[in-house]
């Protein structure tokens, strides 16, 4: 694996299949992010997102904890917030990424640790994790995506009760919810993720990237407006190079060789 612009506190490496691993590097605060932590998030992922060479990303942390959220110590002298960039905490939570995220939640994700795993397209958390949007008992709010997706993802009620206690829930918890995909012990979180991410990168780049558009676009939509948009992104995949290519492969019984045109 090469590094991917990562620095001390966010190890980021790309192996030769297109995968980016990217881990918050913090263990001494629990994986906290700090304002020059998410912004190295940020580059990381504004990289990524326009690089052909990586195709599917997972984001997991350091030692016992996924992330702990933001590093508070910025904020109990009274300053603004400095972990919010442009595409939200950690760069991640205001991004529709063209590409497969996977959380791999090797411990606990509360606060904005919660609310990068609800950006991400598919959880893989361990036996030990808990999640929950903790900001209410800090005086703030999960406003870098945790109560826009809570809202959308879930029932109203299992919505408040998780936003107005702010309580932590286990991960089996929070998979019942369909907040998370897999529940696995700890030494298997990267397998599993790594397997998942595998799985994607076998899969058109272009293709991924118009079913992820449709689907954060469906529920924003009418039904039949979203089938207009459905329609029109395959009429224009059919006739991408990939879009030949897969048929071709698939008649011709061969691996299908993507090149993301």
């Amino acid at each position: 694996m090469a590094d991917y612009f990562g620095t001390d506190t966010v190890v980021s490496e790309l192996r030769e299949d297109g995968l980016l691993i990217i881990r918050i590097n913090r263990p001494e605060v629990a994986n906290a992010l700090n304002g020059a932590t998410s912004k190295a998030m940020e580059n990381i992922m504004n990289n990524a997102e326009t690089d052909p060479a990586v195709r599917a990303i997972i984001v997991t942390g350091t030692g016992k904890v996924f992330c702990a959220g933001e590093d508070l110590s910025e904020l109990s002298e009274g300053g603004e917030c400095q972990t919010v960039t442009e595409h939200g905490f950690g760069g991640l939570t205001a991004r529709l990424c063209s590409k497969p995220v996977i959380a791999a939640c090797n411990g606990s994700a509360a606060g904005g640790g919660m609310e990068i795993a609800l950006s991400c397209d598919m959880v893989v958390a361990s036996e030990r994790a808990k999640f929950g949007c903790t900001e209410v008992g800090l005086g703030i709010i999960a406003s870098t995506g945790g109560l826009v997706r809570l809202a959308r993802d879930i029932n109203r009620k299992d919505c408040m009760e998780l936003l107005l206690t702010g309580k932590k829930i286990k991960a089996d918890e929070a998979k019942a919810l369909g907040l998370i995909n897999y529940v696995v012990p700890v030494e298997e979180v990267m397998d599993k993720a790594i397997e998942l991410a595998e799985d994607c990168l076998k899969n058109a780049p272009l293709a991924l990237k118009w079913t992820k558009y449709i689907v954060h676009a469906a529920d924003q939509m009418s039904e039949e407006d979203a089938m207009r948009y459905s329609d029109a992104a395959y009429r224009f995949l059919e006739k991408t190079a990939d879009g030949i290519e897969g048929p071709a492969a698939f008649v011709e019984k061969r691996t299908p060789n993507w090149i993301g045109k």
